[in-house]
């Protein structure tokens, strides 16, 4: 009986280290002031300013932030790579979106402090998140994932996620005041879709001569909903004029009558809807999150130039407030005087009074370590500041590392007059030569070429190009547009890869990274091509050098690019869905 007791009490102590280890992950961290990396991208006030709650992105914690004191006096263990926080109208709950992990955390606050109790996982990963007007559902946006997720709140263990199917990937999002209705913006281009979800389905989506959509707001009348967002023109040259006069890339804000939003017509484009944000000599590259105050002012981050801006639809004057490197979101007091802005890659909150266009306070979320080649090749590819006159960052074309499916007319190919699609940079290292042409030797080469040619900025520096390059060589492809979940859909996949086998599409993208280091005469009304990588080819909008081709589907079916022979409908699905599963 004594021996058994004996091993009782230790099974008891042995749980009872397990339990308070489990709790301890969520609790505040003991030394907030640990050393790391936190990239703030979210903000939320439990109190109506006097303490907020910040997701840091890098470190998946959450930090309680003390504004009048500028201290932080918590920082919790969340997940493992936040993405966004917001409060459930009761304000007892955080909602925080973990990228990481795939998961919706529950967090009950306590003493204003979040300690999560429940964590829903998710098919999708979660980019954003937003609750309706009248505190009944959570949406949840996915920028590689073409779905939409929803769920009714209050969350439980038993809570059942309802999916949308978008017409493309979806980041920001917005509730409009009609009931039920939501919007969701394009996490690379500039489509907007509008989704019933009560019905679970797109009503409709609208194009914009558009990409990097950076914010949404609605006017305090809810009359417009308004949208920051970069227009690229690909009839421009990225010449040193039309990079410097703002003809090749502006940053605009676009105000969208409500009616017109809500109606299937295509939205009418008028001048007076577009407001410039910048102007030759003073640009303002990247705008991010955004807010509109009571007297029709808007407050808007300028990423790419480390500032926030403020003015009037009706009015070119942009005041400008500078912040830490890259804000991103934008936390408005109730009397609208103050903002709270999250400095991502300085890791700090700025405090900014908005009547005198000043800033209060800077706020450090803690101590971040010795910053490596690859911080400081962040901090330069969100950096407007490479661009002449600031207009626009490697992250305006790159969206994320990705592309904004664009045209553009570089000298990518030594000569202008031929605008080529905007290509993917994640899991570029792997994949050389560089440039459509494949001119280009080296990463070094082509960053050096694409700073100087393409952006127009000043002069880059070795090590500021070894950084670039360090930073890239850590993006990593995107998931696959498709992944087989049943046993038929992976049959179908085996076929198509035997398939892409026997039709030698290999010979141009040959695996495992599907490209090649040759150039090749494709009959693409160009001499020859260097065929980039297959690798994430569901994750683009359109296809070819010329964005000729809308789909995998239009490649195969319209225009049998390089197929020895015609090829049944059954094949051609079995081969798209095996291109769908790079």
């Amino acid at each position: 009986m004594l021996h058994r007791s004996h091993r009782l009490l230790t099974i008891l102590a042995l749980l009872s280290a397990t339990a308070q280890h489990v709790a301890a992950a969520d609790q505040p961290n003991a030394g907030h002031a640990v050393s790391h990396l936190r990239r703030p991208v979210a903000l939320v006030t439990p109190d109506g300013g006097h303490h907020f709650l910040v997701a840091n992105r890098d470190s998946g914690t959450v930090s309680r932030v003390d504004i009048k004191t500028g201290r932080v006096t918590a920082e919790i263990r969340i997940g493992h790579r936040l993405s966004d926080l917001t409060l459930t109208p009761d304000g007892q709950h955080a909602l925080v979106a973990d990228a990481g992990r795939h998961q919706l955390v529950v967090c009950r606050l306590v003493d204003g402090q979040p300690a999560p109790t429940l964590r829903i996982p998710l098919s999708i990963e979660p980019t954003r998140l937003a609750i309706d007007t009248d505190g009944r559902r959570v949406a949840v946006s996915s920028r590689w994932s073409r779905r939409l997720v929803l769920l009714d709140l209050p969350i439980t263990q038993a809570s059942s996620p309802r999916q949308v199917t978008l017409p493309m990937q979806g980041r920001h999002l917005l509730w409009l005041r009609q009931p039920d209705t939501l919007v969701v913006a394009d996490a690379f281009g500039g489509s907007l879709a509008l989704v019933d979800a009560v019905a679970g389905r797109v009503l409709h989506t609208h194009h914009l001569p558009a990409h990097n959509i950076g914010g949404l707001a609605l006017d305090p009348g809810g009359r417009h909903l308004v949208v920051s967002h970069q227009v690229l023109n690909s009839a421009a040259r990225t010449t040193d004029n039309d990079v410097l006069w703002g003809l090749l890339i502006t940053n605009n804000l676009r105000r969208i009558p409500i009616p017109e939003l809500l109606s299937r017509l295509p939205l009418a484009m008028r001048r007076h809807s577009v407001v410039m944000l910048g102007q030759a000599g003073h640009a303002a590259g990247d705008p991010a999150g955004l807010a509109i105050r009571s007297d029709g002012s808007f407050v808007v981050a300028l990423s790419g130039v480390n500032q926030v801006g403020i003015g009037r639809p009706e009015k070119f004057d942009l005041t400008r407030i500078p912040t830490g490197a890259r804000p991103t979101a934008i936390w408005l007091s109730a009397d609208q005087r103050r903002a709270v802005v999250t400095s991502t890659l300085d890791d700090q909150l700025n405090l900014l009074d908005l009547d005198k266009a000043t800033s209060l306070k800077s706020i450090s979320l803690g101590p971040r370590p010795e910053s490596t080649s690859y911080d400081r090749g962040e901090r330069l590819f969100f950096d407007a500041g490479l661009s002449r006159d600031g207009w626009m960052s490697c992250h305006s074309c790159h969206t994320d590392g990705h592309s904004n499916g664009q045209l553009v007319d570089t000298l990518g190919d030594g000569h202008y007059g031929n605008a080529k699609r905007v290509l993917s940079l994640l899991g570029t290292l792997d994949t050389r030569p560089w440039a459509w042409d494949g001119r280009m030797g080296t990463l070094r080469d082509q960053v050096f070429h694409s700073v100087s040619t393409t952006m127009r900025g000043p002069r880059p520096t070795q090590s500021q190009v070894r950084d670039l390059v360090a930073f890239l060589g850590g993006l990593q492809q995107p998931a696959p547009g498709h992944t087989a979940t049943t046993r038929r859909q992976q049959q179908s996949v085996d076929r198509g890869r035997q398939l892409f086998t026997s039709l030698d599409c290999q010979r141009c993208h040959t695996p495992p990274l599907y490209t090649s280091p040759d150039s090749y005469d494709v009959g693409l009304g160009r001499s020859k091509t260097n065929p980039p990588s297959l690798r994430g080819v569901a994750q683009r909008r359109r296809l070819f050098h010329d964005n000729r081709a809308k789909s995998i589907e239009e490649v195969l079916r319209r225009f049998q690019h390089q197929l020895p022979r015609k090829i049944s409908p059954e094949e051609q699905r079995d081969l798209v869905r095996f291109l769908q599963s790079l």
